[in-house]
Formats: structure tokens, C-alpha cells, sequence
């Protein structure tokens, strides 16, 4: 069965990875990476439904020394994915939450293949739930690029999760290894035939 039949799945720290973007503005993590914490609690949520109470040890806290400036995030798929629903976990006040998310979507080719600005829904208290965007596209997504700005400067969230289908290949695309070896048997099939023709032929 090909891929584009495969079922959607999750998207976190299992399949995906996330870095810190260059795009970064001057500011403060606060204490984003107390005692050993890496940006990888973005994408650590289990599951698209997960609940996740807000801590210093759950959250990502950034805090820019100018207004407007934010915080980069680069997620990287590891293969293409056509994007079915985007799932964030915001912060439960107002003050601190993430007002806004510019993401860029790029291919294998690192060629963007579209764009997307969201205005996130507050969390709920205790217990953060994914707010469920429902996305029409992008199609053959590898990168994202995500930046996060949030009013007084701030930007508080829990977690960024994607579901997802894995890209269909391209037609005219390279064949799997055993496709090849079932041509090769198919070719040498048929050089037997046209052999065992032009012997009888002659």
C-alpha cells in the first residue's frame, strides 16, 4: 500500500526534531532551561489530546528586550509530510500567552511551499489542552520555520504538535530498491523471450 494511503500520525519528539532559530530576538529564556530542560519540551507532548499542566519544568518562557521581537523555532520532519492540523498548547494568561505565530513551510528542497499566521486561543487552567487548527494545506512540508510574539513581550507556551500524512512521492521518482529488483527480473524476462524468438527465427 503506498504512502499516501498510510494513516495520519503525530508528529513530536519522535519523528520530529526542533532547534532554537537564528531569527531569535534579543531577550531572555528565564528559565526555560533550568536544570538540564532542552527545547525539545515543545514537541514532547504524547499526543494530539495530551493535557499538560503549566510548571518551570513544562512550559517555554522567552522574554524579548524589545516589543515586537520574538522567538524562532526550526522544526524539521527528517521526510516530507502533507500537514493535516496544527495542534497548540498555549499559556492559561493572558499577559504571558503567545498572541501570535508566523510559520513558513519549505519542502525537502528546502523551497517554501507555503505560509501561515495564527493568533493562538488561550489555554485553559489547570489543565492546557491543544487548541486543533485544521489546515487545507501544505503539501511535501520537511522545514518549518515558527515565530513567536506575544504582547508585553512575552511568549509562554506548552507545546507545538503536528498530524500529518507522509508525502506521496513524486511521479517520475526513483523506484524503492525491490521495485528496481522486480524490473530487473521483469527485463530480464523479457531479454530471455526475445533471445529464445530470434534463435527459433533463424
Amino acid at each position: 500500500m503506498g504512502s499516501a494511503a498510510q494513516a495520519a500520525v503525530y508528529l513530536n519528539k519522535d519523528l520530529i526534531s526542533v532547534s532554537v532559530g537564528a531569527g531569535t530576538s534579543p531577550g531572555s529564556f528565564n528559565n526555560t532551561f533550568s536544570g538540564g530542560q532542552t527545547i525539545d519540551k515543545v514537541i514532547d507532548a504524547p499526543s494530539a489530546t495530551a493535557e499538560e499542566i503549566h510548571s518551570q519544568t513544562t512550559h517555554i518562557y522567552f522574554t524579548a528586550d524589545q516589543a515586537g521581537g520574538g522567538l524562532e523555532l526550526k522544526f524539521d520532519f527528517n521526510q516530507e509530510y502533507d500537514i493535516s492540523t496544527l495542534h497548540f498548547w498555549n499559556y492559561d494568561s493572558e499577559g504571558f500567552d503567545v498572541d501570535n505565530v508566523d510559520f513558513t513551510f519549505f519542502n525537502g528542497a528546502n523551497t517554501q511551499v507555503g505560509m501561515l499566521s495564527v493568533m493562538p486561543a488561550l489555554g485553559a487552567s489547570p489543565a492546557i489542552v491543544a487548541q486543533d487548527i485544521v489546515l487545507a494545506a501544505p503539501l511535501n512540508v520537511r522545514y518549518v520555520t515558527a515565530f513567536l510574539t506575544g504582547s508585553n513581550r512575552q511568549v509562554d507556551f506548552q507545546n507545538i504538535g503536528f498530524t500529518a500524512n507522509v508525502s506521496a512521492p513524486p511521479s517520475g521518482a526513483i523506484p524503492e530498491p525491490a521495485t528496481w529488483a522486480m524490473m530487473i527480473l521483469g527485463f530480464g524476462a523479457v531479454g530471455s523471450t526475445i533471445r529464445r524468438r530470434r534463435l527459433a527465427g533463424a
